[in-house]
């Protein structure tokens, strides 16, 4: 973190001898203050599930509490990223923060990992396909435009074929902005590895390339809404000998989402926020011209 550019992510719900434990609300805000004091453009705040934060602590802070702390007290950062928001956990009071805070990225990663409720419950999810459609609905009312994104697992234990059909059609009409999906792997000492109804690789392989071919359709059809808008982005990096930078938008996290490739006539540095105007889409990608 001490020497990031532009992107500190700061774990705030570590794994210390097996388990999880969320470090004291004091000590990440003078983190924090001390990254903004810094420079730093972009803070991820990350852990296996933050919404679960400070449970664990004698003054009981919560997620709410901690990020409006951390905005009063950082004012040159940027962008506020955070991940992850385990779904049954994320609170209406959150989303309105996320919705009311310019700095906050509208971005809200909820990792629901299937839609059969058969599958939810071999998974201990602890939720139902109506809670996460009804979710999803909440985020998209409290946050207009919020990018979100989630990830699938198929392949899981016992998942047949119509429980992956009713997860495919979740896909096709949630429409998620961003998603991620994972083939089931079956590692020793975990409490799946001997579960009945271990899918066949190929039959896993298929699934998987059947949800990245329809979200890859949605994708594009999300992109193309882009097309014409000016949008702010986060400078990575310059590509060497290609003439462009590449660049993130706020529903774009580090690594894992699509990049912004910006051609500008004046010189651009890595951390630097630019006003970029789209002048082409791609499936997962978007290009534009820097305006200023």
């Amino acid at each position: 973190c001490e020497g990031c550019v532009n992107l500190c992510s700061f774990c705030i719900i570590p794994a210390i001898k097996g388990r999880f434990q969320s470090v004291a609300a004091d000590a990440v805000v003078r983190k924090c203050a001390r990254l903004d004091r810094q420079g730093i453009s972009e803070l991820c705040i990350i852990g296996q599930d933050i919404t679960a934060y400070g449970r664990d602590l004698k003054d009981k802070a919560d997620l709410y509490t901690l990020v409006s702390r951390i905005l009063a007290k950082c004012r040159h950062i940027g962008w506020v990223r955070l991940l992850y928001l385990y779904p049954s956990r994320v609170s209406d009071p959150l989303l309105k923060l996320i919705s009311d805070e310019p700095r906050l990225c509208k971005y809200i990663d909820v990792p629901v990992q299937h839609a059969s409720d058969r599958m939810l419950a071999a998974m201990n999810r602890a939720m139902t396909k109506r809670d996460i459609v009804g979710l999803i609905h909440r985020i998209r009312r409290i946050v207009p435009g919020a990018a979100i994104r989630t990830t699938l697992i198929t392949g899981f234990p016992g998942e047949t074929d119509k429980d992956f059909e009713e997860l495919l059609s979740f896909v096709t009409e949630m429409r998620f902005e961003r998603l991620g999906v994972f083939m089931y792997s079956r590692e020793e000492g975990t409490r799946a590895y001997d579960l009945p109804g271990q899918v066949p690789y190929k039959v896993k392989e298929a699934r998987f390339n059947a949800l990245m071919s329809a979200q890859q359709e949605i994708s594009r059809a999300n992109n193309s809404r882009y097309l014409g808008r000016t949008i702010r982005v986060l400078i990575d990096a310059k590509e060497q000998d290609r003439g462009f930078y590449s660049g993130r938008s706020e529903h774009d996290a580090p690594e894992v989402d699509g990049t912004v490739l910006v051609r500008s006539r004046r010189v651009l540095r890595p951390g630097e926020f630019v006003d970029v105007r789209i002048n082409d889409t791609m499936e997962y990608d978007l290009a534009g011209e820097s305006i200023r």
